[in-house]
């Protein structure tokens, strides 16, 4: 897991295809997906923390949206302890 540098989440549009497939395209335009931040935790879970990046390019969100974001990220980095 040494190779990973960087892990960047963003979300998509979901478009179909002229064969009627669906289609994600990863535009940084809306917000990253539960099954997305699922998988985020499962490497990390598997790696320890990495420098991440929450990506927003088009429709930037609120201050308090892109907070969550950096929270919930926060969290899956930071393992729980048990408590004695």
């Amino acid at each position: 897991m040494h190779l990973i540098g960087e892990l960047h989440l963003g979300g998509h549009d979901e478009e179909i295809s002229e064969a009627g497939q669906k289609l994600l395209i990863d535009t940084h335009g809306a917000p990253v997906i539960d099954p997305v931040w699922e998988l985020y935790q499962g490497v990390i879970a598997k790696t320890g923390p990495l420098p991440t990046l929450i990506e927003w390019d088009t429709d930037v969100p609120e201050w308090d949206t892109l907070y969550h974001d950096v929270t919930r990220a926060a969290q899956i980095m930071t393992p729980q302890r048990a408590v004695a």
